[in-house]
């Protein structure tokens, strides 16, 4: 089997998760330092949530275009299926040796 080319969307989406685990951790920590404000909720929870909530999901957007460019990519390098050879074909001796009977056989009962 040949070598894959080098998927760089692939190699782009490690560099994402890597960077994502780093963020979550941050989130998880500023979480827990800003616990008692944001188990009230208000202004500051909402504040948290637009500006973190929004980081993320902009990050998993982007992780899901670079995952169906990479799909893309490595369905394009996949070298297509090799042609299926075509079908032998029965000999029709066999069905048009009972036509002629069964034609023979109507034409003699008809008499």
């Amino acid at each position: 089997m040949p070598d894959r080319l080098f998927n760089k969307y692939r190699a782009a989406i490690e560099v994402l998760q890597s960077g994502r685990d780093v963020l979550v951790e941050g989130l998880a920590n500023d979480i827990l330092d800003q616990g008692e404000d944001l188990i009230e909720g208000g202004f500051l929870f909402n504040e948290f949530l637009e500006t973190q909530g929004t980081r993320l999901h902009f990050l998993g957007l982007l992780v899901s275009q670079l995952e169906q460019s990479a799909e893309a990519l490595e369905e394009a390098s996949v070298p297509p299926p090799p042609p299926k050879p075509p079908a032998k074909r029965r000999p029709r001796a066999k069905a048009k040796k009972l036509e002629q009977q069964a034609t023979k056989k109507e034409s003699t009962d008809e008499h």
